[in-house]
């Protein structure tokens, strides 16, 4: 376990750090916006919060180090670990500051999160047994290396696609990296857990410039960083004693992403769209239809991401049968009340894939209904004209 100097310490190097890097980085802000803007063409303000957040959490871990001994016992044994997981968050990096430079196809991208992601696998990242709720453990075997990057991947990716409107992408990741934390701090993983502590201490640092109005952006550099981050560290953090990865509990830790970005990409199939191509259709921009104003709709983003967080603890804390299935069902009831609340639940069964499947039942129903009615005999006389 943390005593709380540790994670305080931690906490206020990470904000000191990210703010500063975010207030010096203010004082050019021309000279950053000529350089996005004179790429993409767009006018906006400058996508380089994730510069911030990427200095302050690779340097808290030194930083603390220098101050605590304590500190320094956690990190100085990990800190060659520790340099090749920066040397993976910086290639994500590298590739989302690209892509905020000039936007480029999926397919590189796609190809760089997938060597990150795979280097992490083999510096230790893995998911190679599963524990399931109520059920026995899984050995992955073969296809470990393949669910640990689909993992990491997807969270890269799923943290940019909830980054769509001021504060929404920063201040789910702030919830979520301090849930994990704690998760992480009492299932014996002090240094993941000062790793965590470190990501909400950069994004706090950033976050009173990324509400709205907002005057610093992630960027697709900030937040495929912090998805991959969280998805890398989520993994330790859920990882027991006998090497189990207990996956219920990121999985609900992180619900808010994993289902605004399970519902993209089935709704762009269901409507034979292509999974990768953007829309206005995600939580953010319903709750922008039903009247939320900027800052209503980032107290309900964070009041969902914050149940999901304690959901995700109490499972993790929780040891007794009919308490985990109440958490458990508690969380399923709550993503059915925000898909039937947001129109998803419609939306999705008026797809036109679905609306394809549905025709295509019933001409069924109504071919197998006109084979099982006898067939009537003409009477003699209509068949003699």
């Amino acid at each position: 376990m943390l005593d709380v100097y540790l994670v305080t310490l931690a906490l206020a190097v990470a904000f000191g750090m990210s703010t500063t890097v975010v207030l010096l980085a203010a004082s050019r802000t021309a000279r950053f916006s000529s350089l996005f803007q004179g790429a993409r063409g767009l006018a906006e303000r400058p996508r380089w919060g994730g510069a911030a957040i990427l200095l302050a959490f690779a340097a808290t871990p030194f930083v603390a180090s220098a101050i605590s001994s304590q500190a320094n016992e956690f990190f100085s044994p990990k800190s060659g670990d520790f340099l090749a997981f920066l040397g993976a968050c910086a290639l994500v990096f590298a590739i989302g500051f690209l892509d905020d430079l000039k936007l480029l196809a999926w397919q590189p991208k796609l190809a760089v999160q997938v060597a990150a992601a795979s280097a992490v696998y083999a510096a230790g990242y893995q998911i190679d047994q599963v524990g399931l709720p109520w059920g026995p453990e899984l050995d992955l075997g073969i296809v470990a290396p393949v669910v640990t990057v689909l993992w990491i991947v997807f969270f890269t990716n799923a943290i940019n696609l909830i980054d769509g409107r001021d504060g929404v992408a920063v201040g789910v990741t702030i919830l979520a990296a301090a849930t994990l934390a704690q998760i992480a701090a009492n299932a014996g993983h002090p240094t993941v857990a000062l790793l965590l502590v470190a990501m909400a201490g950069a994004g706090l640092g950033m976050l009173a410039f990324n509400l709205p109005p907002a005057s610093v952006y992630l960027g697709d550099s900030g937040a495929y960083l912090v998805g991959f981050i969280l998805g890398a560290l989520s993994i330790r953090a859920a990882t027991g004693a006998t090497d189990t990865v207990f996956i219920a509990v990121p999985v609900v830790a992180l619900a808010f992403p994993i289902l605004d970005s399970t519902l993209a990409v089935v709704r762009r199939t269901l409507e034979y769209r292509h999974p990768a191509m953007g829309d206005q259709e995600h939580i953010h921009h319903r709750l922008e239809e039903a009247g939320f104003g900027p800052r209503g709709l980032l107290t309900v983003v964070y009041a969902i991401a914050a149940l999901f967080s304690v959901a995700a603890i109490l499972l993790h804390q929780v040891h007794v049968f009919p308490l985990e299935v109440a958490v458990i069902g508690g969380t399923a009831l709550l993503v059915l009340f925000i898909m039937t609340r947001l129109g998803y639940v419609l939306s999705l069964w008026n797809s036109a894939m679905i609306i394809w499947l549905r025709r295509r039942l019933r001409w069924a129903e109504e071919d197998e209904a006109a084979e099982a009615q006898p067939e009537t005999p003409q009477p003699a006389a209509s068949r003699d004209r």
